[in-house]
């Protein structure tokens, strides 16, 4: 069936009857681009040719008598229509989504597909982990696994379906729950520790200090845990732009790091690393996860998130 009937609120300006006949594969078409806002993009989307995506949007423009995209610069925006008929798309394509889950729930079928995003770090060392039980408990729901820095981004374009971030991000289209307060810990080799004797912060100055950056932004939840007057300056930062290669680093003697502790429970246990101050608390991050809320209702995504929320806080390596 390639026609559905939706109800469009369109602008004053448009004079005729705003319920209508669209055909499916042109607000497919319409949808994908004014998420990306790339014709070509949308036609790597959809697995078509550019003009195909151009030629159905241009039928669409003309079906319904007014214009969806307009140039600014080099760059398309949606015009004040096109907004409309986006919202319009997110619902439709949200109830064909729920109507499909539906339909293979009564039969004991597949629910379907889930990407789920997480911070690289977090995805590597404890998601992959956690997922197999998922995963072998629920194999009528396929879970693809996607780890990014920039995860948001990738949720309101619809490319992933929920995520799991530490960023602390307030949207009227997201649904979001806290997870878990991520722990952060120094660490050092044994080797590293036995030639410098290390009491307090301010000794510290003396050492080298791998960081995430040069500027030591990232060790910023250190200091900010103590008072200004103990608060070291360090001189000697050697930049390292990975988490794990921060943990190498200490752990190879090249100096001390500053990691989160769910990234080197093992090594602590194993005592290849050691907590340099394990009576400072140092501030915490907050995991959140976060679905678009027109998506919420889905099946697949209410046992996915019942499942991360019920994932004991030892798992996630903070306690």
């Amino acid at each position: 069936m390639r026609s559905i009937i939706i109800t469009i609120a369109l602008t004053p300006a448009v004079s005729y009857n705003s319920l209508m006949a669209c055909d499916l594969y042109q607000l497919r078409a319409f949808f994908v681009t004014a998420k990306t806002l790339n014709f070509t993009e949308t036609a790597k989307k959809l697995f078509v040719t550019q003009p195909a995506v151009s030629q159905a949007i241009k039928k669409l423009e003309e079906s319904l008598g007014c214009e969806l995209f307009i140039k600014r610069g080099k760059q398309q925006a949606l015009t004040e229509n096109g907004i409309l008929l986006y919202q319009a798309c997110e619902d439709i394509f949200y109830r064909l989504d729920r109507t499909e889950e539906s339909i293979r729930r009564n039969a004991k079928d597949f629910l379907g597909v889930v990407r789920l995003g997480a911070t690289v770090e977090f995805g590597n060392h404890v998601l992959v982990k956690n997922m197999k039980k998922f995963m072998d408990e629920h194999d009528n729901i396929h879970t693809d696994l996607i780890f990014s820095h920039e995860l948001i981004p990738l949720l309101l374009s619809d490319e992933l379906d929920i995520v799991v971030d530490c960023r602390d991000v307030s949207d009227r289209r997201l649904d979001k729950r806290p997870l878990f307060r991520e722990k952060y810990v120094v660490v050092a080799s044994p080797e590293y520790l036995r030639t410098r004797p290390i009491q307090k912060p301010k000794d510290l100055e003396a050492c080298r200090v791998i960081s995430l950056d040069k500027d030591g932004t990232w060790w910023e939840r250190f200091f900010l845990a103590l008072p200004e007057p103990e608060r070291p300056a360090l001189a000697n930062m050697i930049e390292i732009n990975h988490v794990r290669g921060i943990i190498a680093g200490a752990h190879a003697g090249m100096g001390i790091g500053l990691v989160p502790r769910y990234c080197v429970i093992r090594e602590l246990a194993r005592r290849e690393l050691q907590d340099v101050f394990p009576k400072i608390t140092l501030l915490e991050d907050h995991f959140f996860i976060y679905q678009k809320k027109n998506k919420a209702g889905l099946e697949k995504h209410k046992i996915l998130l019942d499942y991360l929320l019920n994932i004991k806080p030892v798992e996630f390596g903070t306690t």
